[in-house]
């Protein structure tokens, strides 16, 4: 395992977050998704990627 200071604040933090929401998946996707609600500037939103198909 990468022993990294930041990447351990991270990874502590999203367990923290986890753990907030009962450990229900559910529950977290609707925690982020409130979260993105509240603070819309801090989430980026990138377009759909190209990709290589072609059409006939």
């Amino acid at each position: 395992m990468i022993k990294d200071p930041t990447l351990e604040h991270i990874w502590e933090t999203r367990r923290y977050i986890y753990a907030k929401c009962d450990n229900d998946p559910v529950k977290l996707v609707q925690y982020y998704i409130a979260r993105q609600k509240e603070n819309p500037e801090r989430f980026a939103s990138s377009p759909a990627p190209k990709t290589n198909e072609r059409r006939a």
